[in-house]
């Protein structure tokens, strides 16, 4: 749970003792002083007064003043959560002004991931991309288990997304007992597969198709991967795509 809430928080830009800090103050009835949260963090006194200053600039926490000295509380998870919720309408709101200033280049573009975050940041980018087609689907073929080997928390970080933005995918990946597992929620989690046989047709790779992109992974060794950004071409591989599709035989 610590380490699902540390991964979240980190992702608005918190770090891990400001982290520590929100938390105590939201365990806090009455609210806390700064020598109070310096004892019970553990972190020094004018380090504490820097993490706050941040916090306070974030929304995380206010504070009124008692006598001379500042009591801070923590804002309720209800309260950040609307925060955020406007910051995000109002980036919307300006997105047409950005595009305007950043015009749609038709040359193709290549974006190479060699480290660590390397599939974290190309699923990122396929739900981000699909957020701007709504209705159109995600078209994957992928070596199946391996994905989950090399990325244990894919279910979190990709699929739980994806279905909450109810972005549909079609996934054609070697047969076995744990992918065939889900077959039995195709509709709830919008997605619908087809399976190869890996042994006549071995496959180390994947590939997903979406918009005018075109993401590939090397699942072997060290995991690398890339981005192509081409109309033309991600028009193609879909053509291939379906026309693979097709000539696979529905599972019962």
């Amino acid at each position: 749970m610590l380490e699902e809430l540390n991964d979240t928080f980190s992702t608005f830009g918190l770090k891990s003792k400001e982290i520590s800090i929100y938390l105590l103050c939201l365990r806090s009835k009455h609210g806390m002083f700064v020598s109070e949260i310096s004892k019970l963090s553990k972190i020094k006194r004018s380090t504490v007064n820097l993490m706050l200053e941040r916090l306070i600039k974030k929304g995380f926490i206010s504070f009124c003043v008692e006598g001379n000295r500042k009591c801070f509380s923590a804002e309720s998870p209800d309260a950040i959560l609307h925060n955020l919720q406007d910051s995000v309408n109002d980036f919307h709101d300006i997105i047409p002004i950005l595009k305007a200033e950043h015009p749609e280049q038709t040359k193709t573009k290549f974006k190479v991931f060699d480290d660590k975050d390397v599939m974290d940041r190309i699923f990122n980018d396929i739900i981000l991309t699909m957020r701007r087609i709504p209705g159109k689907e995600i078209l994957a073929i992928s070596s199946g288990d391996d994905i989950f080997s090399v990325m244990p928390k894919h279910n979190k970080q990709f699929i739980n997304k994806r279905i909450r933005e109810r972005i549909p995918i079609r996934w054609i990946a070697p047969k076995s007992d744990e992918l065939e597992k889900f077959l039995k929620n195709e509709k709830e989690s919008f997605r619908k597969m087809k399976f190869f046989d890996s042994k006549k047709y071995p496959f180390n790779i994947e590939i997903d198709i979406y918009g005018n992109k075109i993401a590939f992974f090397i699942l072997e060794g060290r995991p690398m991967g890339a981005i192509i950004e081409n109309e033309s071409l991600a028009k193609s591989l879909r053509s291939v795509f379906c026309l693979l599709w097709s000539f696979l035989p529905k599972e019962k």
